[in-house]
């Protein structure tokens, strides 16, 4: 039998000969990628009829080639590099076997590209979450005041960076009193309210006190299932209290209120 290693040297002279765009990516890493699928590409039985195809040695390696096309997917080659690719993994596993070949080809191509569809969206899906958490920094607020205004649909991972990142950006400002926004935060649970008012205990670490604003019935049940006892925290009805209180409690008051959180302010307020 020969060995699997043949495939793969066979795979990457091929890759050497059609250079598929991949995108930068180098091509060793593509037939590293790719290699995996090879020996159950090779191990295939002959088919010849449809129902052939229904066998778990054909199923199996539609699975693996759907893997293949989301990896593919997530170096970022173009569906035009994934397709030739997978394309190149069909020649090489086999070349000597040439009505296998034809009769799975389709089949093989079909289940790469519904991998990378999937990848793709997953790509974006991840590029949108990223950019929205990159939004989620602190402010400062006043001399010895800071804000974090929680907005959009977040994991609990996410909210916690954020929390941390508040400690972290008072430690090094010199933070006395934080101020963290729900108002926007949407989809309260028990995950997302544990991160959020973990805010509570970072800022107690620091020496320091947190507010927290616009805590409504929603969030409030959400506290609930997490074993959070909200009468021990400090929560206010909405944004506007929570500043003001936060900076009271700075000394800031609110000549030191900037342009900017006016307009914040204002906007909670309704503009009025």
């Amino acid at each position: 039998m020969v060995s699997t290693a043949v495939f793969e040297e066979r795979l990457r002279r091929l890759l050497e000969e059609e250079r598929p765009p991949t995108g930068g990516l180098p091509l060793s890493d593509i037939a590293a990628e790719t290699g995996p699928v090879l020996p159950l590409l090779r191990e295939l039985p002959p088919a010849h009829e449809d129902d052939d195809f229904e066998s778990f040695e054909f199923r199996e390696c539609l699975t693996v080639l759907t893997l293949l096309g989301r990896r593919l997917a997530l170096l970022d080659l173009t569906p035009t590099g994934a397709v030739k690719v997978v394309q190149l993994a069909l020649e090489a596993a086999f070349d000597h076997r040439g009505d296998t070949q034809a009769a799975f080809g389709d089949r093989a191509i079909a289940a790469a590209v519904e991998g990378f569809v999937l990848g793709r969206e997953e790509a974006v899906a991840q590029q949108h979450e990223q950019r929205a958490a990159a939004c989620l920094r602190p402010m400062r607020i006043g001399p010895a005041a800071f804000g974090l205004v929680f907005s959009g649909v977040h994991d609990a991972a996410v909210l916690s960076d954020a929390v941390d990142a508040l400690g972290r950006t008072m430690l090094d400002g010199g933070g006395e009193v934080a101020l963290v926004d729900l108002s926007q935060l949407a989809e309260p649970n028990r995950e997302r309210a544990a991160a959020v008012f973990a805010g509570d205990e970072v800022t107690r670490m620091l020496g320091a006190v947190c507010f927290f604003s616009s805590v409504g019935p929603a969030w409030e049940r959400a506290a609930s299932d997490a074993r959070i006892d909200l009468a021990m925290l400090n929560t206010c009805t909405d944004f506007a209290e929570g500043l003001r209180r936060a900076l009271d409690a700075s000394g800031g008051g609110r000549k030191t209120v900037g342009t900017r959180w006016r307009a914040i302010v204002d906007r909670w307020r309704g503009g009025s």
